[in-house]
């Protein structure tokens, strides 16, 4: 899940705000709602939007001027928790509700409410029970959904081909092949293991294979390979396939001996220098909803201990990133704080005495490249404090 900064999502108001309009994903709301049903319809509509991203309900904003008006003095004011209740004691289909999450900004010297509900394929939602309040019915087996800045009435159903659109989204159909895999890729109970091939029990002609690396002998081990209990170390390939048709491919290592197996991660590196011609550091990452982690999450066997110690071991070296807003705005946060990240670097007493290298230049690389990956995920901490 991809969790949005507080500065990014105040840009992305601001932004909608200028626009001067509603739309398929963002509504605007002088106060909060006084009907619960009318609150409960809106969130349904914005669950089943057709833009297939996450939406947005924003209190305190005029949808006639858009001027900030606020909701400090909103006495139907709700709070997050009260969101999640509210939803929770409704009847939805199969007991699977809108995901929201509830955000304060302040602008122009007003506090706003950002309701965000959350994307999910998990369409359409409806109830199997009726709600209402005050004479407005929220109506039971009834799908509503939100097209341009326009909701489903209430008192009606949504137009068939938007409703055949919601159910093709839940069973993945308007994913391509490649996008029907990743997210298949979270339900691992789907795929059945045979030898060096994973294949899809639900979706046969979706597989994955390990491959031999014919240069895998030859690659030498990674930095990270240190960081775990066993430097010893092989590669392979992995490729994702379709009717047999590679989709994606990618180089996969073997850690600790065996016991902890990943894709290989991302390099990024520090430049320092005015001209950037030479990196200074380097430092390898992954970006959570790539398709590298996912694998990394697809292959990793938490029920393995050892899978487990060493996963934990490699990921003190190896930075994981909500984003890459996220890694470009941490990245800045490194430079700007450049001097406080050559402080802990130096000051860093970590040893791994048993990194094999064939000069002493390499072995000492290695150790700068473990320092810099502990003191990255240090500073990674302290900036996500500092952006929420």
């Amino acid at each position: 899940m991809i969790v949005l900064r507080t500065h990014d999502l105040e840009d992305e108001v601001k932004a909608l705000i200028l626009t001067e309009r509603e739309d398929d994903y963002w509504d605007f709301k002088e106060r909060h709602h006084s009907n619960k049903a009318n609150l409960l319809h809106d969130i349904i509509c914005m669950a089943n939007n057709r833009v297939d991203k996450d939406a947005y309900i924003i209190f305190g904003i005029s949808d006639e001027t858009f001027e900030v008006v606020g909701i400090e003095n909103d006495e139907n004011r709700r709070n997050q928790q009260q969101m999640i209740d509210f939803l929770k004691s409704k009847r939805f289909v199969s007991g699977i509700r809108p995901r929201v999450e509830l955000r304060t900004l302040i602008l122009a010297g007003h506090k706003v409410d950002v309701l965000i509900i959350k994307n999910s394929t998990d369409t359409p939602y409806f109830l199997t029970e009726e709600f209402s309040d005050s004479g407005r019915k929220v109506r039971a087996n009834h799908i509503y959904t939100r097209v341009g800045d326009t909701n489903t009435d209430i008192d009606k159903s949504a137009d068939i081909n938007n409703v055949e659109y919601l159910w093709k989204k839940r069973f993945l159909l308007t994913r391509s092949p490649f996008e029907q895999i990743m997210k298949r890729l979270d339900k691992k109970g789907e795929w059945k293991q045979d030898e060096d091939v994973y294949y899809n029990m639900l979706n046969p002609e979706f597989t994955i294979t390990i491959e031999y690396d014919d240069e895998g002998p030859e690659l030498v081990p990674e930095f990270y390979a240190y960081a775990v209990s066993n430097p010893a170390t092989m590669y392979q390939m992995l490729s994702i396939k379709y009717f047999g048709t590679q989709l994606y491919g990618k180089q996969i290592v073997y850690l600790d001996s065996g016991r902890y197996v990943t894709p290989t991660p991302e390099w990024e590196f520090l430049y320092f220098g005015e001209y950037r011609v030479h990196a200074d550091y380097a430092f390898k990452y992954f970006i959570k909803n790539s398709p590298a982690y996912k694998l990394n999450e697809f292959l990793y066997d938490e029920e393995e201990h050892e899978a487990s110690f060493a996963r934990g071991r490699f990921f003190e070296v190896v930075l994981l990133f909500e984003d890459t807003m996220e890694k470009d705005a941490f990245l800045e946060y490194v430079h700007r704080y450049k001097d406080d990240f050559l402080e802990r670097l130096t000051t860093h007493d970590g040893e791994w005495p048993w990194i094999e290298a064939n000069t002493k230049r390499q072995e000492e690389q290695v150790v700068v490249r473990l320092k810099t990956g502990k003191v990255l995920n240090q500073m990674l901490i302290n900036f996500r404090r500092s952006t929420f």
